[in-house]
């Protein structure tokens, strides 16, 4: 089948997938708003509300590697159709009461498998979307996720001034329409799916060649969830301002995203996307904005801030997604995705621990400016990591062409 009715024949399971993880990712955000503010209004304490991060973080790094193997080696429709019930039963943990106990046991169970159904989308997007079609839903991808993500902002913004009663029997709702969303598979022509089944060790050859560029992925999301870690205190500690203030603030980066993927999907961007140089630029304008952001003292310009670092960050995202999709082969796509998760995220919960305690020696506006200059001196080796990955999976390929 040619790649063009290939990619029509599949776009509307893949359209259903894509918005079933939307509407997973809806809930998981709402929840993670919702908290992040009750907390440090409640007890007045960055670091009780870095854990939220921490603990989201947290979660991945325990199953990322069982979940690789699972997604290579079963139905991945099954897989979608399982943890999204786990995903209702782990809301339900809410009837039980709001202690930090729940609060923390439902965000790590909840963040857990919300990644599990993002890499599992991964893997169906590898086996679905043609190569020369993937940049095309990869920019969708990051359109909709924008879309869904301010959505769970605002729905967290609107659950600050709901009774909690109301919060879980929402989000039960949430996760049972994501759940119904693909309860129908539907026919589907698969483009990418490798006879041969390889364990780790195949993906253990690509993952010694690029390590490279997973300590710049691990670099850059450790750094990255600093803002998530001194949001709220920005907000209401350092500004005083009302919770209005900060959902605008977090809204920012899905409204970013959201027109970050809209752009991308215009035909005249294409060459934007393909650009070691220009994506060595976005992370020193990225690293530029935490400055700005740390010195800032007005509410409502943290949020522009935000919005611009939402478009940077999925211009940033395609490039990246698609890199690896189309370079990955998928008999290992959900193995890959979940060891180089491991270097990417890994740092996520780390960090996000050692922002809050440091917050208790050191002012966390200056921790962010910190953040925002290795960020900038972090940009000058983007464009060598990036050439390296491209040599060491052309090299792969060629030693050892069983494994695509």
């Amino acid at each position: 089948m040619l790649s063009a009715d290939l990619y029509k024949h599949n776009r509307n399971a893949f359209v259903r997938y894509l918005i079933s993880r939307n509407i997973a990712r809806f809930s998981n955000t709402a929840y993670y708003i919702y908290f992040m503010w009750e907390i440090i209004a409640n007890y007045h304490s960055v670091f009780l509300v870095s854990l939220i991060p921490g603990f989201s973080m947290l979660g991945y790094f325990i199953i990322a590697i069982p979940e690789g193997s699972i997604i290579d080696k079963y139905d991945r429709h099954i897989i979608y159709i399982a943890v999204n019930v786990l995903m209702v039963i782990t809301y339900s943990f809410m009837f039980f009461g709001r202690g930090l106990f729940i609060i923390y046991a439902v965000d790590f169970l909840s963040s857990m498998f919300m990644w599990v159904i993002s890499d599992d989308f991964r893997a169906l997007t590898k086996e679905i979307i043609p190569a020369d079609h993937m940049a095309k839903a990869q920019a969708a991808d990051q359109f909709t996720s924008g879309i869904f993500t301010l959505a769970g902002i605002l729905l967290g913004g609107i659950f600050i001034f709901m009774r909690y009663y109301s919060v879980y029997t929402i989000l039960i709702g949430i996760s049972l329409l994501a759940m119904g969303m693909v309860f129908i598979s539907g026919t589907i022509r698969v483009s990418h799916r490798s006879l041969v089944k390889n364990g780790f060790g195949g993906t253990i050859k690509i993952i010694k060649n690029i390590i490279p560029f997973l300590l710049l992925t691990m670099l850059l999301n450790g750094l990255f969830v600093a803002l998530d870690v001194f949001a709220s205190g920005l907000i209401y500690i350092v500004m005083h301002a009302t919770s209005i203030y900060y959902t605008f603030f977090i809204a920012g980066f899905p409204a970013g995203m959201l027109v970050g993927g809209l752009i991308s999907m215009q035909s005249f961007f294409k060459g934007y996307l393909n650009s070691n140089k220009l994506l060595a630029f976005y992370v020193f304008i990225v690293g530029g904005i935490f400055v700005l952001i740390s010195f800032n003292r007005i509410p409502i310009l943290d949020g522009i801030g935000t919005f611009v670092l939402g478009i940077i960050l999925a211009f940033i995202n395609i490039y990246i997604e698609t890199m690896i999709m189309n370079s990955i082969p998928s008999s290992i796509t959900g193995k890959f995705n979940s060891l180089t998760a491991m270097f990417s995220v890994s740092a996520s919960p780390v960090m996000a621990f050692v922002f809050g305690y440091l917050s208790k020696f050191l002012y966390f506006p200056y921790i962010i400016t910190i953040v925002g200059i290795i960020m900038v001196f972090t940009s000058l080796i983007v464009i060598q990591i990036m050439d390296s990955f491209n040599k060491a999976m052309k090299k792969v390929e060629q030693e050892n062409p069983e494994l695509f």
